[in-house]
């Protein structure tokens, strides 16, 4: 029995949950009757997001984890499962997205985007099938980018993690068939979280992030950019039982960005 008593409940663990897209997935899988693993390396904010579920009533708790650090992957799924005695949800959020020129992206960049956004990602994998192949199945949720489609020069480390991820996505949902754990992918376009306004304030001279972003969203093909909702509607429903015969399947929820 956990601790708080809430075994009954499903249990989804949301790698990168402390803000934006990962914080939304956590609060609408608690909505949807989950309890919610938090995680992320900054523990202040994850505790907040907690709280915050906890005040909507749902059912939610944060363990700090930087899925750069092998080991910190597999403490993560086991501290899930200890704590609320199964597993039936992996949602694969945390990422990094640096921008640099090709010919400014170091060594060191590019193999902290591959530790994050596709090794972290597969040991989080590694450690959570055993869980889900002995209650009978499960779902796993790898968050992408349509930069794996139409990746820039300037984002060349992080197009090319998304596109690992994605050929990672297909073949994890052949292999785990048999054991009817099912992996999906949601193809995100531009979501303008509080961290892109932030990054694109650096990285546009001359114009306020947010300046920025309402000038793209203007001109964007359904007239707006995605909202961290939209995002989330999506994974809940590849987690859901209406998704029930859904697997490597490519969500796209990118608002005509990419098609």
């Amino acid at each position: 029995m956990a601790a708080n008593g809430q075994s009954k409940l499903k249990v989804a663990v949301v790698t990168g949950s402390t803000s934006g897209i990962g914080a939304g997935i956590a609060r609408r899988l608690s909505a949807d009757g989950f309890a919610v693993v938090v995680s992320g390396r900054r523990a202040a904010e994850g505790e907040a997001i907690v709280r915050g579920i906890a005040v909507e009533g749902g059912t939610a708790w944060f363990h700090p984890a930087d899925v750069g650090d092998p080991d910190a992957c597999r403490k993560l799924i086991d501290a899930a499962v200890e704590r609320y005695d199964g597993l039936d949800v992996l949602v694969n959020n945390a990422g990094t997205f640096p921008i640099a020129e090709i010919q400014d992206t170091t060594a060191e960049i590019w193999d902290r985007v591959f530790a994050v956004n596709v090794r972290g990602s597969f040991l989080c994998t590694q450690a959570a099938i055993p869980h889900l192949r002995s209650q009978g199945g499960g779902v796993i949720v790898n968050i992408g980018s349509t930069t794996a489609f139409r990746g820039r020069g300037d984002r060349i480390a992080y197009a090319t993690s998304k596109g690992a991820l994605l050929t990672m996505t297909k073949r994890l949902a052949q292999a785990l068939l048999v054991d009817k754990i099912r992996v999906n992918w949601v193809t995100v376009g531009w979501v303008p979280t509080q961290g892109e306004i932030e990054l694109r304030s650096r990285s546009t001279p001359g114009s306020s992030g947010k300046e920025f972003l309402d000038k793209v969203a203007a001109e964007a093909p359904l007239g707006r950019l995605e909202t961290i909702e939209d995002i989330a509607a999506g994974v809940s429903y590849l987690v859901s039982d209406a998704a029930s015969h859904v697997t490597g399947c490519e969500l796209n929820v990118s608002g005509g960005l990419w098609i």
